[in-house]
């Protein structure tokens, strides 16, 4: 479910890692005595398509602390059953085939069948959930891994290291934002998604090129057009999650330590993201 600000962005990357890029979607804080850096992540990448820039890798390792937007090394398949039967299942009077109504049940059962995924299995939980699932299922057909992906890189590398790796919020802060969703906002999200999955190919080299020469302006084009339609869900997911994540990093440039802080690269671009929130602050960000 650490997906859930990115399936906008990821159904990722046919890009080599090595290509040249003026900018990294990485930057930097300086504190009165330390540095937070900040990192736009991709969740998920292609194993052969992995590497992180050297700066990021020097950043970790400067860094006394790990930052993420949930701490995945104290995720379990356990909690992740709870949240999911506490945010994303349907009445016991309902079904997914009853929400959605004949012509868009349809739909989802014909692309779910085309990435292998049981309909029937899905059948009891809402919409939004639903999609999301098909959303990982095409990420993985198309050869994309969370193991692979900057977040789950950076948490197993900090679990060897024994480094102290801190979250931004919960899996039920996440799992929440959804479950707010009304049904009727819930059918047009499963529509987008279902679109979404139709053209995700065609869309992956200029989003995951962007994201490694940190070309914000595209990143920020590409929020845009996928949240025309979903204005409130944009604020949900990405500008109030990012005001509250603020209160959580300004104490940091106050520390004595360096952090590194990783969130989803769409949280960092254009007006509300935590680069503009930083600087409304009067700090200096400086993009690398």
């Amino acid at each position: 479910m650490r997906k859930i600000a990115l399936f906008v962005l990821l159904s990722l990357i046919q890009v080599s890692p090595a290509a040249a890029a003026a900018h990294h979607t990485f930057w930097t804080v300086r504190g009165a005595h330390n540095t937070v850096y900040l990192l736009g992540s991709v969740h998920v990448l292609k194993p052969m398509d992995s590497a992180l820039p050297e700066e990021v890798q020097l950043a970790y390792t400067q860094s006394k602390t790990l930052v993420l937007e949930v701490n995945l090394n104290e995720v379990s398949a356990a909690s992740m059953l709870v949240a999911s039967m506490q945010y994303a299942a349907l009445p016991g009077d309902q079904t997914l085939e009853q929400v959605l109504g004949p012509d868009l049940y349809r739909d989802f059962v014909a692309h779910a069948t085309s990435l292998g995924v049981d309909a029937e299995v899905l059948g009891g939980f809402q919409p939004w959930f639903a999609a999301l699932m098909l959303d990982e299922a095409e990420m993985s057909k198309l050869g994309f891994a969370a193991a692979s992906g900057v977040d789950e890189q950076l948490a197993a590398r900090a679990r060897s290291d024994n480094k102290e790796l801190i979250g931004l919020e919960t899996v039920d802060d996440q799992f929440s934002i959804f479950a707010q969703l009304s049904l009727d906002e819930q059918r047009r999200y499963m529509r987008f998604s279902l679109a979404s999955l139709d053209s995700a190919a065609a869309d992956i080299d200029a989003t995951i090129s962007a994201w490694r020469q940190g070309d914000t302006q595209t990143l920020e084009r590409l929020l845009n057009e996928d949240f025309k339609d979903f204005p409130d869900l944009r604020r949900r997911l990405t500008i109030d999650r990012n005001r509250r994540w603020l209160e959580k990093i300004l104490p940091m440039l106050n520390a004595n330590q360096d952090y590194l802080v990783v969130v989803g690269a769409l949280h960092l671009v254009g007006s509300g993201g935590l680069i503009d929130l930083l600087q409304k602050q009067g700090l200096q960000v400086t993009q690398h």
